[in-house]
């Protein structure tokens, strides 16, 4: 057996198996085969297949009956992309046909263009109309008895030739079958074959149309005559489309501002929503009516009516009508008669403010209204209309953001008063915050409005007038250093009052006058603002916890006083101040005696000290630092035989861990100079010494011994 002989039985088998197996399985097993999912979605074949396809349902679609319609399309295929048929389409259509149905001598020839040609002629010789990859209506395929097939092959040639066009035109009168529902359901095949990569056309009875897919964005078109562009579906799935007989538009429309009456002077918003096919653009289109006279007609979905450009008059009623209609000329309304109304409503109030008790009513009709910082605002308000309808009050202020209230017919509104944000305060600079602001100015606005729309309204300026007390702030400056309140000021500090903080809201501080007393007793009488005062120099303060008493007035009368804590505490170092001192005993030359002394300490640092006489001295003694009130009393005790002489010298020595410091100083007791000998002498030099002993080392003690 030759080689054309094999060619040709093969030949005669691929189109005995192409009549007997369906086209859609041998896609199917190309697709599989091929392992190519893009070949499902037409991606790569777009640029490669042109042509269309129809569906043209002619007759009308009635229930449990037949119905007629046709089919045609045309393909064009490059060359360079081959068929679904045979194995390796992408190696283009005359390598397929050389490699499979021919010699695979890289020449096509007559025969095996023939071949190929039967092929075709084969694969698409359907009557079914889901095999032929058209459709199925209503679950069922439609079907013909035959289907006309113009092939355009490949020419013979070289197969390295792909610069022309194959393809096929076919053409079928089709039936179909419906069953008993309303919607119908068209189901368009797609499986990857390349009838679906051209646009499919479909056409519908006159007054059907599209209704819903859910592939509707590959769906373009008009109701009854649209496109499904198959080659765009994202999945290889069935694309189901439900069809139906027209029904008229869904038509809503409303009116803003919604009420019983319009304005004649105002405007008034009339809006629609129509709604149909997806593929629907109806025409909406407004009518206005005057004593039954069309007036003016206006396409659009929306519009703004002005009664006054129609030279309507109060009591007149407008006729508005919108009619919406679809594509097949059926249509809905909607209308309504609405009468004009142009008489504005009324108003009348009083306002009044009202801090700490004292209600004060003010002028409703100026345009000023001067209120102190801190009252409250109360606006009772009585609204009507000529049209016995409901009257909106509506309140706005500027006191804060959105600050909005509204009542019916009549209603009450309140709000509290206080300057602004421009004032005087801690977040100014101390430069900034002594220099004058302005006081707040706010605005108030009353709108009253009909129920047509018609309104008016009534603006306020609110000033706010000097209602706070100005803010004492007052640091302590000892030394010429700042120190806090609760910190010690120190007896014998050069102690000064500083008030550079201090501020009004509104006035300058040069317009603020100040008076301070010291625990009830006067130190500065009643000044403006100097420098004097701003660092108000205190005289010498006993140890202990003080009072000062700040009273500042501003421009407008407002007072503040203020009471603060001053407490001086002792000084640092040692001070030891002699209390008393005596000797008991045999005070006999050589006799047995006991030196009892006793001291205390004032200043702040506690010490130990002892007694000495001549090289002898006792054990030391601790003597705590003297508190705010008082100071303790500490005893040191010597026991000693007596000398010749009538004098004694002692010696007292002292030592200080926190002062840092130590030191000693000489006592002489004199032994005759009483009879009870319990009296005590100091020597004229060093009659009475106490030691002061400071934490700096370089403030020397002055009874500091050698």
């Amino acid at each position: 057996m030759n080689k054309n002989n094999i060619v040709s039985i093969v030949c005669t088998l691929i189109i005995i198996l192409s009549v007997i197996i369906p086209s859609q399985n041998i896609v199917e097993s190309n697709i599989s085969n091929n392992n190519d999912f893009s070949k499902t979605t037409g991606t790569p074949s777009t640029n490669y297949i042109m042509g269309n396809s129809f569906l043209n349902i002619t007759d009308q679609i009635l229930i449990n009956s037949e119905f007629n319609a046709s089919w045609y399309s045309e393909i064009s295929i490059l060359e360079s992309y081959g068929t679904d048929l045979l194995p390796n389409q992408s190696n283009g259509i005359r390598n397929q046909i050389d490699e499979y149905m021919g010699n695979n001598d890289s020449f096509l020839n007559s025969t095996e263009i023939y071949y190929f040609t039967q092929l075709i002629l084969s694969s698409r010789n359907w009557t079914n109309s889901a095999i032929g990859g058209c459709c199925e209506f209503d679950y069922v395929p439609l079907f013909t008895s035959k289907n006309e097939i113009i092939i355009n092959a490949p020419l013979p040639g070289l197969v390295n030739q792909t610069d022309s066009i194959w393809g096929w035109i076919e053409s079928a009168n089709l039936t179909g079958l419906t069953d008993n529902r309303i919607t119908r359901i068209l189901d368009l095949p797609r499986i990857g074959s390349l009838i679906e990569e051209v646009p499919l056309h479909i056409s519908l009875p006159e007054n059907w149309e599209f209704r819903y897919s859910a592939m509707s964005q590959i769906i373009i078109g008009e109701p009854n005559n649209f496109v499904v562009n198959r080659s765009d579906s994202p999945v290889a799935s069935n694309i189901r489309i439900t069809i139906g007989e027209n029904f008229p538009p869904s038509l809503s429309a409303s009116r803003y501002p919604e009420s019983s009456l319009i304005s004649l002077n105002g405007s008034t918003t009339y809006t629609s929503f129509c709604e149909d096919s997806i593929l629907e653009t109806p025409i909406i289109e407004w009518k206005i009516i005057k004593n039954n006279q069309l007036i003016d007609t206006i396409q659009n979905p929306w519009f703004q009516l002005n009664p006054t450009d129609y030279g309507f008059k109060h009591g007149e009623v407008i006729n508005i009508i919108v009619v919406c209609t679809d594509s097949h000329g059926i249509n809905t309304s909607w209308s309504e008669n609405i009468t004009i109304d142009s008489i504005m409503p009324e108003w009348n109030g009083q306002i009044s403010s009202n801090i700490g008790g004292n209600l004060q009513v003010l002028d409703v009709h100026s345009d000023i209204l001067s209120v102190i910082s801190g009252s409250e605002i109360i606006i009772n308000i009585t609204s009507n209309d000529e049209s016995q309808l409901p009257t909106s009050i509506e309140l706005l202020t500027n006191i804060s953001d959105g600050w909005r209230q509204y009542q019916t017919n009549e209603g009450t509104f309140s709000f509290i008063v206080s300057q602004g944000s421009g004032i005087n305060g801690l977040h100014l600079s101390i430069m900034e915050r002594h220099n004058s602001k302005e006081p707040t100015e706010l605005g108030m606005l009353l709108i009253v409005t009909d129920d047509a729309g018609n309104s008016i309204s009534k603006e306020w300026k609110i000033k706010v007038t000097d209602g706070n007390s100005p803010i004492i702030l007052m640091d302590i400056m000892a030394n010429n250093s700042l120190i806090e309140l609760d910190d010690s000021a120190r007896e014998g500090d050069i102690i000064k009052l500083v008030f550079s903080n201090s501020y009004d809201d509104l006035d300058s501080i040069n317009n603020t006058t100040w008076e301070v007393y010291l625990d009830g007793h006067i130190l500065l009488e009643t000044s403006y603002w100097s420098e004097e005062v701003e660092k108000l120099l205190l005289p010498p303060i006993t140890i202990g916890n003080h009072e000062i008493t700040v009273i500042v007035n501003d421009s407008s009368g407002n007072s503040k006083t203020e009471i603060f804590p001053l407490s001086i505490f002792p000084k640092r170092g040692v001070d030891l101040e002699v209390v008393s001192q005596s000797l008991t005993g045999d005070l006999s030359e050589g006799g047995s005696a006991l030196y009892v002394l006793q001291m205390k300490n004032n200043g702040f640092d506690d010490t130990y000290a002892r007694v000495c006489i001549e090289d002898t001295c006792n054990r030391f003694v601790y003597f705590p630092g003297a508190e705010m009130e008082s100071s303790t009393i500490s005893i040191l005790e010597y026991e000693l035989t007596m000398p010749e002489e009538s004098n004694i010298t002692i010696r007292i020595e002292w030592d200080s861990i926190s002062a840092n410091d130590n030191g000693n100083f000489l006592l002489e007791y004199n032994i005759e100079s009483e009879e009870d000998n319990k009296s005590l002498f100091i020597i004229p030099i060093l009659l009475f010494i106490i030691v002061a002993i400071f934490v700096s080392r370089s403030i020397r003690s002055t009874g500091k011994g050698n």
